[in-house]
C-alpha cells in the first residue's frame, strides 16, 4: 500500500496537529477520497511503487505530486482528473 504525506506551510500534517474539527474533517475526507480513487485503478504491487505528496499553504489550497513509474502515475492522474 502507499502513504499520502501532506505538508502545509512546510510542516508535516497529521491528524494530531490539526487544530479544529472542520480542518480535521477536510483532511480526513481528502486523504480517504484520494486513497479510494487511487486504489480503484492500480494493483497492490503498483501501489508499493508510488509516493503521493500533498503540499500547500493551507488545507483548502493543496497541490498533489505523485511520483513513481510513468505508466502508474498516468493511470492515477487520469483517475483523479
Amino acid at each position: 500500500m502507499f502513504d499520502i504525506k501532506m505538508t502545509i506551510n512546510g510542516k508535516p500534517m497529521t491528524e494530531a496537529n490539526i487544530k479544529n474539527a472542520l480542518d480535521q474533517a477536510v483532511f480526513n475526507a481528502a486523504i480517504q477520497g484520494m486513497k479510494e480513487k487511487i486504489t480503484n485503478v492500480i494493483t497492490a504491487s503498483e501501489a508499493s511503487q508510488i509516493k503521493v505528496d500533498v503540499k500547500g499553504n493551507d488545507i483548502h489550497n493543496l497541490k498533489l505530486n505523485i511520483s513513481g513509474p510513468e505508466n502508474i502515475v498516468a493511470k492515477i492522474n487520469k483517475a483523479l482528473a
